[in-house]
């Protein structure tokens, strides 16, 4: 009967170290759970700014190269990711800009308006197209 009592005694006292161990693992991962992480930010430049204060943005899209602002006028301004250097600009519609996209190499950049027009300009030459 004792040796049956010493099982018992060895099988909790595995029992009660793994339960331990387990919640020393939650508490760890609770711990890395609430981290918060670090981000940079920046304000933008001073180009963006003015294009904010003049004629306000329909939509904006940004890339790893640049970021692109359209406008209410059918405009499409993009910048360097910073915000300080207009890259190009380029009048596209003739309606409110309602979306803005890139290409998997940031390339080219596609844009959509209200006056129904998809057009599609290179970042870094002056192809162009437009469909209806």
């Amino acid at each position: 009967s004792s040796s049956s009592d010493g099982e018992d005694d060895g099988r909790r006292s595995s029992r009660s170290s793994y339960d331990d161990d387990s919640e020393d693992s939650d508490d760890s991962d609770d711990s890395e759970e609430e981290e918060e992480p670090l981000l940079k930010y920046q304000r933008l430049g001073t180009s963006v700014q003015e294009l904010l204060d003049t004629q306000g943005a329909s939509c904006v899209s940004c890339s790893s190269k640049v970021l692109a602002v359209g406008t209410h006028e059918g405009k499409v301004h993009v910048f360097d990711t910073l915000g300080h250097i207009e890259v190009k600009c380029f009048e596209a519609h003739q309606g409110t800009v309602n979306d803005i996209g890139f290409d998997e190499h940031c390339e080219y950049l596609a844009s959509c308006s209200d006056d129904g027009t998809v057009v599609i300009v290179g970042l870094y030459n002056d192809d162009k197209v437009v469909a209806s």
